[in-house]
């Protein structure tokens, strides 16, 4: 029998922030059932990962059904909209129910395609999201470390390795990485992030992706 997130966490904050996505997916999925995830979080709970991740990251093609739904909804939910501000590219929210807060990210421009995919809430049972797939997120994953030089972006590059189909896109990002690779700037935060297992170190990380994709 598998164990809840909520019971594999060892911070009570993550914990709170947890349930608290969890209630903010399904309100932005009853606005809008074609929204696609992506990002760090999308990758703790739909693709086994053991890093917390705070954010919530999605694309739509209906923005308007978020913006004009979204403080309705979570108001029925006992759920406190504290920011809504839209742009031309993305509709950012901070929700809290008045223990934790998450931060909801849509980009509104971008159009992408996800595939139905189980997402794993905190107390171990599951709804189905649209999911960009783990070839995808690879390639996102590569991206974002080359901008920012995260540690946690190498570390689900890493964790989603062995899951992906090694498609040319996600092949030519890691390969891209890896040729001219600058270590991250905040290796030590690793540590605090993973909750399962061991942390890899960079070279071990290096290592294993060298010999997938390399």
């Amino acid at each position: 029998m598998d164990i809840p997130l909520e019971k594999r966490l060892r911070k009570r904050l993550h914990v709170d922030v947890g349930r608290l996505q969890d209630e903010v997916m399904e309100a932005a999925y009853a606005l809008d059932g074609s929204l696609v995830f992506h990002g760090g979080t999308a990758i703790w709970r739909c693709f086994s990962g053991n890093r917390f991740s705070e954010d919530l990251d999605l694309y739509s093609s209906h923005p308007g059904r978020i913006a004009d739904g979204l403080q309705e909804i979570l108001s029925s939910r006992a759920l406190t909209l504290i920011k809504l501000k839209r742009t031309e590219n993305l509709i950012f929210a901070k929700i809290t129910d008045g223990v934790a807060e998450v931060r909801l990210e849509i980009n509104t421009v971008v159009k992408k395609n996800g595939a139905a995919t189980r997402y794993e809430k905190m107390n171990g049972s599951h709804m189905d999201v649209l999911c960009l797939s783990s070839d995808e997120l690879v390639a996102e994953k590569a991206a974002a470390y080359k901008d920012r030089r995260f540690v946690r972006d190498l570390y689900d590059i890493y964790h989603l390795s062995e899951m992906a189909d090694g498609s040319l896109d996600a092949k030519a990002a890691v390969s891209s990485l890896l040729s001219g690779f600058k270590p991250p700037l905040d290796e030590a935060n690793l540590s605090a992030l993973v909750y399962s297992g061991a942390v890899p170190s960079v070279p071990q990380m290096l290592l294993s992706l060298r010999r997938r994709f390399g």
